[in-house]
């Protein structure tokens, strides 16, 4: 019963979202990838709005980019409804269809977990320009392979406008293979061979330093984001800026205003004068590399690595758990593991590894795990983990957690209990 009471959900929401589309035929960026989605929405974003105005560009607020979401963003809605509030909200929602006055440009971050989501997504809207990330697994549960993950990732492309372009990250091997074979292919990446590259990458504390290069233009950027991994969502929203016909420089100020996000990659004061990276969001075992790579950079005391378990691997779950750990090892001088993948992490992690069954027990040991002046990296994914409760119990201002910190408010807490 419930799942017929979803399905009719969507095709009334679909319904609505689709006469929207056609009357207002907005210019559509659409985003996907595995990680670093809504890091290159929010520079995306940015981007738009400081050239166009704010009342011209629309995007999804929070995790709104799946089959409910999505059709809610297009609507102009920022939150899901009640699910006892569906009848009343389908009438209440009845005068947007006919409203004269839309956004020009809608920036959809499209989350995929299911084969046939970005078919379900097309049938409600085109986007003139595709934004492919990665193609690195996560959320493979729901998929046969591997494989067919990377397809429907990709499948994206397949979906754009007659006129529509394509624009991928050439530094992911599957992505670069895929360029070759397209036509209208911009790419962006850290090799001199992408059409808009990164170089003289800096990372510090307070941000990240860089160049971007195109034909006949060097730009430095001094980002407010803190890893490698963002470089990334500037260097797609300088490229959709150019493509627009956004000046370097207008680009540039406006990469240059983008905040970090709560649970991803944010600095925070610790305990004890230890420095918190907060990238408690969600975990991939590409975004766990990318955070261990800044961690291992950064020059500092004691660097400490916490870590809950990975969700919706599937079959890979147990290798990529194994890959972690690996790649852990010279990167840390501790590492702490909690879940159930934690005993194998330790094993292979070696010494320096402690282990916890779970995130609350965990929680009730932290304090005395610490020392001075540590540099903290802590990171796992949402459901069964929430660590950053983690990260709550270790900030120098707990009263900054509600500001701060991923998944507060009275909604979360009763789903961590």
């Amino acid at each position: 019963m419930k799942n017929f009471f979803l399905k009719i959900v969507y095709r009334i929401l679909a319904a609505y979202a689709r006469a929207v589309i056609r009357r207002h035929n907005p210019f559509v960026i659409a985003i996907t990838g595995s990680v670093g989605k809504g890091s290159a929405k929010e520079a995306i974003y940015q981007v738009l709005v400081d050239h166009f105005g704010k009342h011209k560009v629309r995007k999804n607020y929070g995790s709104l980019n799946a089959e409910i979401g999505i059709p809610l963003t297009i609507l102009g809605y920022t939150k899901v409804p009640n699910k006892f509030l569906w009848p009343w909200f389908f009438l209440s929602a009845l005068p947007k269809l006919s409203e004269k006055k839309y956004p020009a440009y809608l920036v959809l971050e499209m989350g995929v977990e299911h084969p046939g989501d970005i078919d379900y997504f097309s049938t409600i809207v085109r986007p003139d320009i595709a934004v492919i990330i990665s193609t690195a697994p996560v959320h493979l549960a729901n998929f046969k392979d591997y494989r067919d993950f990377q397809k429907e990732k990709c499948s994206l492309a397949e979906k754009i406008k007659p006129e529509g372009i394509v624009m991928v990250n050439s530094d992911d091997g599957f992505l670069n293979r895929y360029a070759l074979n397209h036509e209208n292919i911009i790419t962006v990446g850290t090799d001199s061979k992408a059409d808009y590259h990164a170089e003289s990458i800096e990372l510090k504390l307070d941000g990240s330093a860089f160049r971007i290069e195109t034909v006949g233009q060097k730009i430095s950027v001094k980002s407010k984001l803190f890893g490698r991994q963002f470089v990334y969502s500037d260097l797609f929203a300088f490229a959709i800026g150019h493509y627009m016909g956004i000046q370097s420089l207008e680009i540039k100020k406006s990469l240059e205003k983008v905040e970090p996000e709560a649970g991803r990659m944010r600095i925070i004061a610790g305990k004890k004068e230890s420095i918190i990276i907060d990238d408690t969001y969600n975990a991939s075992p590409v975004a766990v590399k990318a955070a261990l790579d800044v961690l291992s950079e950064m020059e500092s005391g004691r660097k400490v690595f916490i870590f809950g378990n990975m969700n919706e691997l599937g079959d890979y779950e147990r290798e990529a758990h194994k890959e972690v750990a690996e790649y852990a090892r010279g990167k840390a001088n501790l590492a702490i593991f909690a879940g159930p993948n934690a005993k194998m992490m330790s094993e292979i992690f070696g010494p320096g590894a402690i282990v916890f069954l779970n995130r609350k027990e965990l929680e009730s040991k932290i304090e005395s795990l610490i020392e001075a002046k540590d540099l903290i990296l802590i990171k796992a994914s949402q459901n069964n983990n929430f660590f950053e409760e983690i990260t709550k119990k270790l900030m120098n201002d707990p009263a900054e957690a509600e500001k701060l910190l991923v998944r507060q408010g009275s909604f979360w807490a009763r789903r961590k209990k």
